[in-house]
Parts: structure tokens; C-alpha cells; sequence
């Protein structure tokens, strides 16, 4: 069989090879760390992959050497902590990926806000300190209620905090500051953002040489919990073509093209307020979680497919980009919180989901045995589930009935 390469092939890129054998091609697992992140261990199935090639500081040559042993016609990163490996990986080997000149843009926020604010889009003021002294003087000049601290390149909404007060901001500071993210990185600086206040949306596309195709938008909603987490609670997918989001998505268009998006998958998450569009993040990779995989279950183009069209068949990619998408039914994914603390003595939840009348698929991370502590960021949620209905109603009723069951805590039992 012919080969591809996958790099960290973990959230939603577990779903990577299954996709690439169902068109003739077995899939090599590139792991951009010896270890993975404690995250995403259980979405890491080793026997997708023909062989297991992990990176280290001092064998990137030999890495490229065995890579180029396997003939791989395409090098793609499957989740966040990829994302940079993948596209220099794929540069040396003369594949299709992203602008390598400026790459770190897709990794580090403030790059990425900066990089935008150089093209004439709109952008959030920020600053990158080291500690809240640092950040002082930049809030005499920055007067807003609130402010966002979070690490400059982690994802999921980890460690983000919204603060309205000097201590607030000073102890959100501490606790990023000298702590490693949740992919394993060190911070060595935070993030510090003008809060913006809006409607959030989603963009998700996937590219191939410049060429960008909206495979699904959507619109988050998101909640602040007792412990001050701001963690997102539903996410409603929407169609393209909605007159909601097309400014949403022309401005989405111009950030790819202004950090250098080229090629492969790209989640993009926006805010809108009176003054328009402007740019929370973005991911050069898939939308996490099993949102691309939901999506197959309503549309008859995800970025799972589409992704893999622009990997090895650029003829089907650019024969299934000359329409939009076509939806099937409406759809919405629940996000679980955990109010409580305790050990998980029983799930029953993961078979009664499976019950409502409009379920697609659904994400656990819990396990019984295992000491649960109150929903803080997208991480440490109970899991998701994912609804898709013809009926809108039906999609609200499910819905209700998820959060009767969680508030009840009959999805996951502690004591």
C-alpha cells in the first residue's frame, strides 16, 4: 500500500488512518514527543499504524530519512502538539504544507495576533509578560472590565482565565508562569488580551495550495462555572452559506492567507462584536475532539474526508470544492460538566446516551476508579456528546434531557 505520514495522531486525528486505508493508503504515526500528552493518551491507537516514529531533539535528519524509506505522499499533523513538526517535516520533504518561513505563527497566540495586525485585519490588543509587574503599565493604557490570561500556545481553553481585578490577574499569572500547559509545553510567558465581547464562532476548512474550502461553521456557547473556569457548554453547527456568518468566514479567509495556511485542515475561532470579526485563535489542524466525525453524519463534506482528498487525490479535492457543503439535518454537541468531586463508581450515562433520538457520537474522558474533580477547561470535561436531528426540536428536547441527567448525576456516579 502506499503511505502517509500522521503526526501526533491523537483527538480527532485518531479517525486520520482509518480514512487514509479506505482509499489505499496505510498510515505511518509520527509522535512529536516521546511522550504524549497525558490528554490525548487515550485516543492514540497503535495498531492504525504500520510502524511508530518518535521525535527527539537530535534525530530530526534520521526521522526525515525513514520517512522518505516509507515513499509518504503526505505528512499531516493530527492534533495540536503536530502542527509544527508536521509542516516541517512535510517542507524538507518537499510536500505541501503551510508557509514554513512563519510558522510558529500557528503555535504562539501572540505571534499569531501580531502576524494578522501586520496585514491590516483586525486583531485583539495584547501583550506577553513574564509577570504581572510586567504588566502593569500596560494596563494604565488597556482601561477594560476584564482582561484574558492564558498560555501562548496550549489549547482547550487550559488555564484561560477571565479576570476583572489586579488579583485575579496576578494569581491567573502565577499559575500559568513556570507550569507546563497541557501539551507538555513550559511557559515561560502568558498571554494577556483585551477581553472581547460577542458572539463566538467556528470555521473549519481544510486547504490545498491556497485554495480554501469551508467545510462547516458553528457557533459556541460557552459558560462560567462557581470556580470562575470559563468552559464551552454547546457548540450549533451552521451552514456555510447562512448570511450569519459570511463576514465571519471571508474574514477567516483572509487570516489563512495572512498566516501562511496553504495547505491541510484549520480550526478558526472568532468573535464577533459591533465592530465585526476579529480572531480568538486559530488551529492548523483538525477541529478537536469528534466534531469532524459528527460532521460526516450530517454533510456530505467533513475534514476528515476533504483532508484527505488534498493529501493524496488533489483532482476529487478540487471536483467536491466547486459546491458548497450539503447538510442533512440540523446539529448541535453537548459539552459535560462536573459540578462535584469525587471517584466515578459507575458511567451509565455512555449507554443511555446512546438512547436520544438525535445521537451521533459521543467522547468520554472518565473511567471508573477514577477521582473527578469540578469542569475546569475543555481537558479535564466529563466527555461530549454529539446530536444531529432533521427537526431543530428534537435537537433542544435532547439537549434538556443531557442536562436533567448531568445536574441529577445520573451520566457519571461519584462518592
Amino acid at each position: 500500500m502506499k503511505t502517509v505520514a500522521i503526526v501526533d495522531p491523537y483527538s480527532s486525528g485518531q479517525y486520520l488512518a482509518g480514512e487514509f486505508y479506505s482509499r489505499g493508503f496505510s498510515s505511518v504515526c509520527v509522535k512529536s514527543s516521546v511522550n504524549i500528552p497525558a490528554v490525548y493518551a487515550a485516543s492514540y491507537h497503535k495498531d492504525n499504524f504500520i510502524n511508530e516514529l518518535p521525535h527527539t531533539i537530535s534525530n530530526f535528519s534520521e526521522l526525515i530519512n525513514k520517512i522518505n524509506e516509507y515513499d509518504c505522499q503526505a505528512v499531516v499533523p493530527g492534533t495540536e502538539s503536530g502542527v509544527l513538526l508536521a509542516n516541517t517535516l512535510a517542507h524538507h520533504l518537499g510536500l505541501p504544507c503551510c508557509e514554513p518561513d512563519i510558522l510558529l505563527c500557528l503555535r504562539d497566540k501572540y505571534l499569531m495576533q501580531e502576524r494578522i495586525a501586520r496585514a491590516g485585519l483586525r486583531s485583539i490588543p495584547q501583550i506577553k509578560v513574564s509577570s504581572f509587574e510586567e504588566l502593569k503599565p500596560w494596563l494604565e493604557h488597556h482601561l477594560s472590565s476584564t482582561i484574558v490570561i492564558k498560555p501562548l500556545s496550549s489549547a482547550g481553553t487550559d488555564s484561560v482565565k477571565f479576570c476583572q481585578t489586579g488579583a485575579e490577574i496576578e494569581q491567573a499569572i502565577s499559575n500559568i508562569v513556570g507550569k507546563y500547559d497541557a501539551l507538555g509545553n513550559h511557559n515561560e510567558y502568558v498571554l494577556a488580551q483585551q477581553f472581547i465581547k460577542g458572539k463566538e464562532y467556528v470555521v473549519d476548512s481544510v486547504s490545498l495550495n491556497k485554495t480554501h474550502y469551508i467545510t462547516n461553521t458553528s457557533m459556541y456557547k460557552k459558560q462560567i462555572l462557581p470556580n470562575g473556569a470559563i468552559v464551552y457548554s454547546e457548540e450549533l453547527f451552521i451552514h456555510p452559506s447562512e448570511k450569519e456568518v459570511k463576514n465571519v468566514i471571508e474574514y477567516a479567509i483572509n487570516v489563512m492567507n495572512a498566516l501562511g495556511i496553504h495547505f491541510g485542515a484549520a480550526h478558526f475561532e472568532i468573535m464577533v462584536d459591533e465592530h465585526g470579526p476579529v480572531l480568538i485563535e486559530v488551529g492548523a489542524r483538525l477541529h478537536g475532539a469528534k466534531a469532524p466525525k459528527n460532521v460526516q453524519f450530517f454533510s456530505n463534506v467533513s475534514q476528515l474526508d476533504l483532508l484527505v482528498d488534498a493529501a493524496i487525490d488533489p483532482e476529487r479535492f478540487h471536483q467536491r470544492t466547486q459546491l458548497p457543503p450539503v447538510y442533512y439535518k440540523h446539529s448541535k454537541a453537548v459539552s459535560l460538566i462536573n459540578y462535584d468531586k469525587g471517584m466515578i463508581v459507575d458511567i451509565p450515562g455512555m449507554k443511555w446516551a446512546e438512547t436520544l433520538s438525535s445521537y451521533t457520537t459521543a467522547f468520554w474522558n472518565i473511567n471508573i476508579g477514577q477521582q473527578l474533580l469540578p469542569t475546569s477547561n475543555l481537558f479535564d470535561s466529563p466527555g461530549g456528546i454529539f446530536l444531529a436531528n432533521q427537526d431543530p426540536r428534537a435537537l433542544e428536547y435532547d439537549t434538556q434531557r443531557i442536562r436533567e441527567m448531568e445536574k441529577s448525576g445520573k451520566l457519571w456516579v461519584l462518592k
